[in-house]
């Protein structure tokens, strides 16, 4: 395993809360996964960037580690455990009265 492809993990793994603090719980399916695509590969394309490795292969690699990561934290950790729930929830417009 490639620094790149470390870094993508790690950084993966805890994105789900920045996904979270993105998200809003009214957005449709497919918004709310376009976000969270849209971070895996940022996180993939950065760290591939910063690690030296930015190539075509390590870049897909990068990325695919990244969404894989986050993706895996969030059903198995964060949305279980209701963090990424409640991040949604206080990251979100009030309504007002």
């Amino acid at each position: 395993m490639t620094n790149a492809q470390m870094w993508a993990l790690i950084i993966g793994f805890v994105s789900p809360l920045l996904i979270s603090a993105v998200n809003q719980p009214h957005w449709p399916s497919a918004a709310r996964a376009a976000v969270q695509i849209t971070v895996s590969v940022l996180v993939g394309l950065g760290t591939a960037y910063f690690a030296g490795d930015f190539a075509g292969k390590d870049i897909v690699t990068s990325i695919l580690i990244a969404s894989v990561s986050a993706i895996s934290a969030y059903k198995g950790i964060f949305k279980p455990t209701g963090v990424s729930p409640t991040v949604e929830h206080l990251t979100s417009p009030k309504p007002r009265p």
